[in-house]
């Protein structure tokens, strides 16, 4: 009841919500209704997949949204594979590397990866994806296959490494991750003639906005991580804030709550760096 007493007392917020419902549902249909069985399957497995990423793509209008919809796809794949430890890096390099190539290979599946239901259904029936990625502009498609390769050589090139040492190793590693999907949409966004040839240019900004969602994740997902005994937060960062010997892990402790709070202000420090940018790329986007 709090939250409908505070979206009544702001009447444009409530319009603009529903406005938003509407439009996803609607956008939802269209996706559906009209498509072939690989189109309905291709949005049925990103609302599973991703619900928040879903409720950005089905706000695109038709020129863009099947496009970002397979380059979440092809790129949620990729880091499947990258992501299953179960399998080792021997195994999962040489995949790394080839995947783009996969997106030329029609009826192109996989198995044996995947670490939940949904993540394996989705190489299973990866074939699916790629019908609609076979469907799809070439310039989009020529898009979706570079950075599938950037991102794939810089995953099989970090793939073994168990943390990040230095503010140079997490930006390098938010890049990979996250730095080349703005790059890939910010070239979607210009191909597709909603946005000036500049916000493709400028690939530093893009970047930037990539690094700055991927660090707000990470410092939010801080206990999670720790729990799943992956570690994202840099050496050079946290280890100022312990003492000799100590571990990013002493932060749970209660008794190092001061130590703790002192370091988490050093992540968004870090994190706050890339702001100047975001801004500027947010300048640029008229649509």
């Amino acid at each position: 009841m709090g939250a409908l007493r505070d979206a009544l007392n702001h009447p444009s917020e409530l319009l603009a919500m529903v406005q938003y419902k509407l439009k996803s549902q609607a956008a939802a249909r269209a996706a559906t209704d009209r498509s072939s069985p690989a189109r309905a399957f291709c949005y049925d497995i990103l609302k599973r997949v991703s619900r928040s990423f879903t409720l950005v793509i089905m706000e695109l209008d038709d020129e863009l949204r099947d496009p970002i919809c397979i380059f979440y796809l092809v790129l949620r794949g990729l880091d499947t594979v990258e992501d299953d430890t179960s399998v080792p890096a021997e195994q999962r390099v040489p995949l790394l590397l080839d995947f783009y190539r996969k997106l030329e290979q029609p009826g192109y599946t996989l198995r044996g990866f995947g670490d939940s239901p949904h993540y394996i259904e989705l190489l299973e029936r990866f074939n699916l994806v790629l019908e609609v990625y076979a469907g799809l502009k070439p310039k989009y498609r020529a898009v979706i296959s570079d950075i599938t390769r950037r991102m794939g050589e810089g995953m099989a090139e970090h793939i073994r490494d168990v943390e990040c040492n230095t503010i140079q190793d997490y930006d390098l590693y938010c890049h990979y991750v996250a730095g080349l999907v703005g790059v890939g949409l910010s070239r979607m966004f210009s191909e597709s003639g909603r946005e000036s040839a500049t916000v493709a240019r400028r690939e530093d900004l893009s970047n930037s906005m990539g690094l700055f969602l991927q660090k707000t994740n990470i410092i939010r997902d801080y206990l999670e991580d720790m729990n799943d005994a992956r570690t994202f937060w840099p050496r050079e960062i946290w280890s100022r804030f312990v003492p000799d010997g100590g571990h990013l892990s002493d932060f749970t402790h209660l008794e190092n709550r001061d130590r703790a709070t002192a370091c988490l202000n050093a992540m968004v420090t870090d994190a706050l760096k890339h702001v100047p940018d975001c801004i500027e790329y947010m300048s640029n986007i008229r649509n």
